[in-house]
């Protein structure tokens, strides 16, 4: 077995992990009121879909786990909305939102926000008419894998203006050889003139933050000082996770080049979250297709 088959069952071997993956916990921990750690996200997604002109675009959001912030920041510019996931719970937690089945998640508080974000009043009224909206939008909740030669399924594989692959590349990568290959198979899915939104964690040096160490991950994330795969022992609703690759922003920005991308914008964030013990640096990379 040659390195390049010993590298591809590794990284298949960590997607295959997320069958354990319970999205509802990770809602709980992570969105259910906290949307101030969450806010200046959409703040950034909104930013990126305000050049756009209502109902133009068609957007896939590509291993988006049980969250849908980014159709609630696109909602308006949105023709079509695609929500794919590895994880059969992730999608059954979507399609019960998407349904308006009982005990889907409550994304009300977040519509809201964007709503004010947007310079409206964001009454119940509007809320309950957004939501509605992003329901008639979302086509289809699918099934994806990055590692697979084709990462959709028929009738799905695009062209979109817009491919987002938000806080998962990161995860399940082993190798930055791998996260290029999966970078190059999701511009695939892009029209001419479309973006590729990325976003993952990055090495705390492009910021000159001072030194910290790694040796608590079992118990949290920490500012990553350097590039490299960072074994973790930590878990993430019922996840546990063996590491995460952690690149420079000069490196993605390579990678993107590579696949015929330039990158365009840039927005970086200090994510904490004192609750869980939860701080990173999170950086949303996009980059167009000539």
């Amino acid at each position: 077995q040659n390195s390049r088959e010993m590298e591809q069952g590794q990284e298949e071997g960590q997607q295959l992990k997320y069958d354990n993956f319970d999205g509802d916990v990770y809602l709980k921990a992570f969105y259910e009121g906290k949307l101030e750690c969450n806010s200046c996200f959409l703040h950034s997604y909104g930013e990126f879909y305000s050049q756009f002109s209502d109902a133009s675009i068609e957007l896939l959001n590509f291993g988006a786990g049980p969250t849908i912030l980014q159709l609630i920041a696109s909602a308006r510019k949105l023709s079509r909305y695609v929500h794919a996931d590895y994880g059969k719970m992730n999608r059954a937690i979507v399609e019960r939102w998407w349904k308006n089945e009982p005990g889907a998640f409550d994304w009300r508080e977040y519509i809201r926000y964007y709503l004010k974000f947007e310079g409206r009043s964001g009454t119940d009224e509007e809320v309950a008419e957004r939501e509605e909206s992003m329901r008639r939008l979302t086509e289809a909740v699918v099934y994806c894998d990055v590692f697979a030669d084709e990462v959709m399924p028929r009738g799905y594989e695009g062209p979109y203006d817009v491919v987002c692959s938000l806080s998962c590349l990161d995860w399940i990568c082993t190798s930055t050889e791998a996260l290029g290959r999966s970078i190059e198979k999701l511009s695939r899915l892009l029209k001419n003139g479309g973006y590729l939104m990325l976003e993952c964690s990055i090495a705390a040096e492009d910021h000159g933050l001072p030194e910290r160490g790694v040796d608590n991950m079992d118990e949290c994330h920490v500012i990553h000082t350097k590039p490299g795969y960072i074994p973790c022992n930590h878990a993430i609703g019922g996840f546990k996770y063996d590491g995460q690759l952690v690149e420079n922003l000069t490196t993605y920005k390579k990678l993107m080049q590579s696949c015929g991308l330039t990158m365009v914008h840039q927005y970086e964030h200090k994510y904490n979250d004192p609750a869980n013990h939860y701080t990173d640096i999170i950086a949303i990379m996009i980059g167009k297709k000539p």
